[in-house]
């Protein structure tokens, strides 16, 4: 499942990295206060400034000198944030390091919405700022961030905890690159692990602290576990054991759990119908690792979010069908309900993911009546969260084959989804 997650193959211009180094190398107070931009003034890359209203990041040490013209609109020699922040950078961490460290977190709320965005898809690999091309121009995803989004999930770091990469990016370089933009946006973020293409793994207590201090702030709200092949029981075991010990650490962060789900539904029934006591088991084997490794450790704060997507083929036992189709709305109601029934997981305790456009597997597509359905439901119910696959993907192009890049019904809209699910939620 989510074979859309797909990494870029790129190379990456020598000096983004030192650009990151050289932001990372600051305090979290200087890192944070924005300075107005000066003619005639020495920069390096890496450094935010704002200029008309708006914050600019340097991509490349420079002195903007008055004979030229040059300034921080010069898109050679700097690249748009955002809004200006203003001096200080608003609500952000006040105990945290901007990702240099510490156990300062922030606290989760009751309830998340937050798309996931792949940090591959549009990286600027200059910078290694976390970019966007889902309004058809490159752009740091933060500066085109609707106001009724406060949150993303960031995906995906794998390989060991503590010494993990984002795509073949080191995980202090992503981190010293954009947790500071974050915190000065106050905007939250979710960091998620694994995925479709990669495995996340966690021997040590040790590790995991290393790992979720890297990210910390008082932005960060959740780890994500996205577990949805190439692990042994045994992995996942000493996933839930680490986050076992990590909640006393970080009692205010969300720990999820990300797992495939398929959706059957009683016979006959087009609608979400509950099967009460009778609910089957949606889950593959996975799935069904990781909740027999939460009972076995005893883990009680945690999250299971449903990948309510891709259900291969439209019969009865996959999803809820009307038309012969598989209805994409009904379906994640009802992947809810059976996760309730079954396994007797809370509401407030269960999050969903659906796949906004078309899926992977063909005749599956989410529609934007699919949200109403999907957030009436997370309301009524209490649900601790909704989240799409994936924030790059809600620009218009026409019906085919899923792409990473865009949501393969058209007629919606760039951030068409994102917004629908923003006004529906009542961000």
């Amino acid at each position: 499942m989510m074979t859309k997650r797909l990494s870029a193959t790129v190379l990456r211009a020598a000096f983004g990295a030192a650009a990151a180094s050289l932001l990372f190398g600051m305090s979290s107070g200087e890192a944070w206060a924005v300075s107005a931009w000066a003619p005639d003034t020495y920069y390096t890359a890496g450094t935010i400034v704002s200029y008309n209203g708006n914050d600019y990041q340097a991509l490349v040490n420079q002195t903007d000198y008055s004979s030229t013209g040059w300034n921080p609109t010069t898109a050679s020699l700097w690249t748009l944030v955002g809004p200006d922040s203003g001096s200080g950078g608003g609500t952000g961490s006040t105990g945290g390091t901007g990702g240099t460290g510490g156990t300062t977190t922030g606290t989760a709320a009751g309830f998340i919405y937050s798309p996931y965005k792949d940090t591959s898809i549009s990286m600027n690999w200059n910078t290694n700022t976390i970019s966007t091309n889902v309004t058809g121009q490159l752009s740091p995803v933060l500066s085109i961030l609707p106001t009724g989004v406060r949150a993303l999930t960031l995906a995906f770091a794998t390989g060991e905890c503590g010494s993990e990469s984002w795509a073949g990016l080191g995980g202090s370089t992503l981190a010293s690159s954009n947790v500071s933009l974050f915190t000065a946006k106050n905007v939250n973020y979710v960091i998620s692990t694994g995925g479709a293409s990669g495995v996340f793994t966690c021997g040590t207590d040790a590790g995991m602290t290393t790992f979720i201090n890297r990210y910390a702030s008082n932005n960060l709200v959740g780890i994500d576990f996205d577990i949805e092949g190439g692990q042994t029981q045994a992995i996942i075991n000493n996933l839930v054991q680490r986050v076992v010990a990590a909640q006393k650490t970080y009692p205010n962060l969300r720990f999820s759990f990300t797992l495939a789900t398929v959706a059957p539904a009683p016979s006959g029934a087009s609608q979400a119908t509950s099967w009460g006591a009778s609910a089957p088991d949606s889950f593959n084997t996975y799935g069904d690792w990781v909740m027999q490794a939460i009972q076995t450790y005893g883990l009680k704060n945690y999250t299971i979010n449903l990948m309510t997507m891709d259900y291969g083929s439209a019969l009865p036992g996959n999803c809820v069908l009307s038309g012969g189709a598989c209805q994409m709305g009904q379906s994640t109601v009802q992947a809810a309900l059976n996760l309730h029934d079954h396994w007797g997981v809370p509401y407030s305790q269960i999050e969903v993911t659906p796949m906004i456009g078309g899926n992977d597997s063909a005749g599956e597509t989410f529609t934007p009546s699919d949200v109403d359905t999907v957030s009436n439901f997370v309301k009524q119910n209490g649900l601790a969260g909704l989240h799409f696959w994936s924030f790059d993907r809600d620009a218009d192009c026409a019906p085919g084959a899923a792409s990473p890049t865009c949501n393969t019904i058209g007629g919606v809209g760039a951030l068409g989804y994102t917004n629908h699910f923003a006004s529906d939620l009542g961000q």
